[in-house]
């Protein structure tokens, strides 16, 4: 193991080095800076221009936190200019504006072991466009959130146990929840994590009609999910499992609620004819489990549960 870890940082640091040495100007930029410009196009939800948004850049200098701070006001089209000497590799984007939730968004000219073009002592591409989303806040309410944030033992493996959204917990006799809105299963190879090799967390609903389907996330939002759920869409994902660690298959594993979260459907009742009458509507935004140090797996969870039947509002007031 320490063998092919030492291979990798002297892989890393000889690509790095090769990197540095072979364009002047490139290393020059990385040492002492080169002239940045962005057009910060901002957005709302609908695709509307937002003038008036106030806009914050970050510049960073010298391979560290270190730099200055570009800050002006959006056009009428909702475009504002930034322009300024950076080392490539901290840029960050903030904007604001009152009626709208927060957006930040960090770019930068370079990555470890890669070499970008940079010309006449600036950063190429120079005065792209960078289009970033402000989401209205539209009707935020008292909703049920909830998690084990820093991570929870899972009190058995191999079995299922249920969760509660409405107490954030796991059922009796696991935890205080009465009632179970879906139930997870892990697995893990009882070893300790330095030696783990495989963990996973399965999710499976059992009520008919209840589950979930997957939404796309605004990353860059300080409100990164849906505002509803779709009371139309086909809740058909009724099973799934996130791998936390798999080195025997080395496969490539996505991390849970990366660019998606699956809005959840629970609690339904049904009519004579067997079709939906009343559910609960939520939404699982964390989702991973790890070996844990104790003899159990830990997992992190999020949820936001909206304890309203029918109501199908996700946003929460903060």
């Amino acid at each position: 193991m320490k063998y092919f870890f030492v291979i990798a940082l002297l892989t890393i640091t000889v690509t790095s080095a090769f990197a540095l040495s072979k364009d002047s100007s490139y290393r020059d930029a990385r040492r002492s800076g080169a002239l940045a410009k962005f057009k910060i196009h901002i957005v709302d939800d609908l695709g509307n221009n937002v003038p008036g948004a106030d806009v914050s850049v970050f510049f960073g200098m010298n391979f560290r936190p270190k730099g200055y701070y570009l800050k002006g006001v959006t056009d009428t089209n909702g475009v504002y200019v930034a322009e300024g000497k950076t080392c490539g590799d901290e840029i960050i984007v903030d904007a604001r504006k009152q009626g709208f939730y927060n957006s930040r968004r960090k770019l930068c000219f370079t990555k470890m072991g890669s070499e970008h073009d940079v010309s006449d002592g600036k950063w190429l591409p120079y005065g792209e466009s960078e289009i970033l989303q402000l989401r209205r806040i539209h009707n935020p309410v008292v909703l049920r959130s909830f998690g084990f944030g820093a991570g929870k033992n899972v009190p058995a493996t191999n079995t299922w146990i249920g969760v509660n959204m409405a107490r954030g917990d796991f059922v009796k006799p696991h935890g205080e929840g009465d009632r179970a809105d879906f139930e997870i299963m892990t697995e893990w190879d009882s070893r300790p994590p330095v030696d783990c090799d495989y963990c996973a967390v399965n999710i499976r609903f059992m009520e008919n009609l209840s589950g979930g389907y997957y939404a796309t996330k605004v990353k860059e939002s300080e409100h990164p999910y849906v505002y509803h759920a779709d009371g139309d869409n086909a809740y058909n994902i009724r099973q799934f499992k996130i791998i936390g660690r798999d080195r025997c298959r080395q496969d490539k594993v996505l991390p849970y609620g990366k660019d998606a979260i699956l809005v959840t459907r629970t609690r339904c009742l049904l009519d004579e004819n067997n079709d939906l009458k009343s559910a609960n509507y939520g939404l699982i935004r964390i989702l991973s489990v790890d070996a844990g140090w104790d003899g159990k797996p830990t997992m992190r969870l999020a949820c936001i549960f909206n304890p309203t039947p029918n109501d199908t509002n996700l946003e929460p007031k903060r």
